[in-house]
Formats: C-alpha cells, sequence, structure tokens
C-alpha cells in the first residue's frame, strides 16, 4: 500500500458507524491507539464524527468473537484483509487484527447503513461462487496463487478504467476497509507510520544546516 495515499477523510470513513451505539464506542476504545487522544502524557477529549468523549485506557481485551460473520466467513475476511495488505517486512493486516475491525463495524451498520451488510453478503458470496467455478474449492481452501488470481482480476478496473469486472465493487469495499481499519489500529498508526500523536517538542532545534548558522 501506497502510505502516502491514505488520507484522514478515507481513515475516519466507517468510523462513525461505532460511535452512534455504546458498543460501538467500547469497540472504538479498544481499538484506537491511546496516542490519538493523549498530549503531553494526559487523556485529551476525542471528537470522532460526532463522537465527543474520554477514551479511558482499555483493558486487556480477550480473544473476539465475530458479531456479524459466521466462522467460514470470518475466516475468509481474514484472508482477503492478509492478501490486501500481506505482512512482509513490516506488519500486516493479519497482525493488526484488522478483520475484527472490520466485523464489528459491518455488525454495527445493521441499522445506519444496511446497506454495507449486502455489500458483505453478496461480496463472500460472488467470492465463493468464483471460486468454485475457477478452483473447485472455497476461497478458503483455495491454493494461496489461485486466490491471488482472483482478487487481481477483480481488482483489474483499478489500474485499467476500460477493464470490467462483477467482483470490482466488492473487492473496493475490502480494500477500503481493510485500508481504513489498518491505519486506524495501533500496529497501523504507530508500529508502521510512527505516528507521534500530540506529543510537544519542549525545545526546536531550527535548522542544523552550517551555512545557516
Amino acid at each position: 500500500m501506497d502510505e502516502g495515499r491514505v488520507s484522514r477523510r478515507n481513515a475516519l470513513k466507517y468510523l462513525g458507524l461505532l460511535t452512534v451505539s455504546a458498543a460501538g464506542r467500547e469497540f472504538l476504545a479498544s481499538w484506537l491507539p491511546m496516542q490519538l487522544v493523549r498530549g503531553d502524557g494526559h487523556r485529551a477529549p476525542v471528537n470522532i464524527s460526532g463522537m465527543h468523549h474520554e477514551i479511558q485506557e482499555p483493558e486487556a481485551v480477550a480473544t473476539y468473537s465475530p458479531q456479524f460473520f459466521n466462522p467460514d466467513e470470518f475466516r475468509t475476511v481474514e484472508i482477503l484483509a492478509a492478501m490486501i495488505i500481506p505482512t512482509d517486512d513490516a506488519p500486516g493486516a493479519k497482525e493488526a487484527q484488522v478483520a475484527n475491525y472490520i466485523d464489528f463495524v459491518v455488525f454495527a451498520a445493521a441499522e445506519f447503513e444496511p446497506l454495507l451488510q449486502r455489500k458483505w453478503i453478496d461480496g463472500l458470496a460472488f467470492l465463493g461462487r468464483e471460486s468454485q467455478k475457477q478452483f473447485n474449492k472455497s476461497f478458503r481452501e483455495a491454493d494461496e496463487a489461485d486466490r491471488v488470481k482472483l482478487l487481481t482480476d477483480m481488482s483489474a478496473p483499478e489500474r485499467d478504467p476500460n477493464v470490467k469486472h462483477e467482483g470490482f465493487a466488492f473487492f473496493s469495499v475490502a480494500k477500503d476497509m481493510t485500508v481504513e481499519g489498518f491505519y486506524t489500529s495501533k500496529i497501523g498508526l504507530i508500529d508502521v507510520l510512527d505516528y507521534q500523536g500530540m506529543n510537544y517538542m519542549p525545545d526546536f532545534p531550527g535548522c542544523t544546516h552550517s551555512e545557516h548558522h
């Protein structure tokens, strides 16, 4: 992924769905890095798409249980996210547990953006059909090379506007949510982007070039 193309607007696209319920805000409190809400060592108010309350230090989170997807669907979401942001010399979507984020956002969309749930239901069904048709296996059971081929075909319109693919709309949704989940997680924001939060510099060193002294 091109980290420079991750804008603030995209990074907050789906977070708003989590602010409209107590359960969503509780999830956010455990998901967002505390560096986002701290200044000089003190907690600070947070305002995200209408949410304005103090986020407390999250307690240890138990093993996540999917709220929307069934176990097979959730495993497919994990695989998709890990393919979109793979693990290489830096952590990827797998380490950031982006599938947890996607599942909870889709779950939270029930009342305020139900179309998002339909996109995922239909998209995963399409992925399963195509994988069975091409490889005689579910997407979860397909070889890595076959998965890559299918996802590459689905994403082709992103590289060539003249190409059409039935699965492109779902690929776009999956990619957007994976990117958002990753770059709002502690691993993506702090470990990968090295976000420093609201830390201040007590002294400003100024220019260090000798000719400017």
